[in-house]
């Protein structure tokens, strides 16, 4: 599940958990350990399906985008790195050692690349536009 909160001392508002069928009974778990018999006060707020898929979407073209972000972030780590070693050691680096980024790899690497990039523009377009569905209401359950 996922959980959104208030920051600091004077926040106040409503907590949502976006917890899975699978989750829930470890969800409740948590909730009791720490709200004891507080946690049984809980509403549940029923979500249009419409909003989760659209907020699906996002989260899937997000997951392309970090997965390509850390792959190219742990290859430069590690260069540098190397570089720093080697140059500490006064040798020099042939560049055969060094990790290749995604652009360099074979040709699923560079697929995975050319797909982050397209996933991005995606996303900054899906985010530059509200994320409701249905077209009557106010409220994200759908009633009202």
């Amino acid at each position: 599940g996922r959980t959104a909160r208030g920051m600091g001392e004077k926040a106040v508002g409503t907590s949502i958990s976006l917890v899975a069928p699978a989750e829930e009974r470890e969800h409740q778990k948590i909730c009791q350990s720490v709200l004891g018999e507080e946690s049984n006060k809980f509403e549940q707020a029923h979500i249009d399906g419409r909003l989760l898929s659209e907020a699906q979407e996002r989260a899937s073209l997000a997951t392309k985008i970090v997965s390509c972000n850390d792959f190219e972030s742990q290859a430069s780590k590690k260069n540098k790195w190397l570089l720093d070693a080697a140059n500490d050691a006064g040798l020099d680096v042939d560049d055969s050692m060094l990790e290749s980024s995604l652009l360099d790899g074979d040709k699923r690497d560079r697929q995975r690349f050319i797909e982050a990039k397209r996933a991005k523009e995606q996303l900054r377009q899906l985010l530059a536009k509200p994320m409701r569905k249905q077209h009557f209401g106010k409220f994200l359950s759908g009633a009202g």
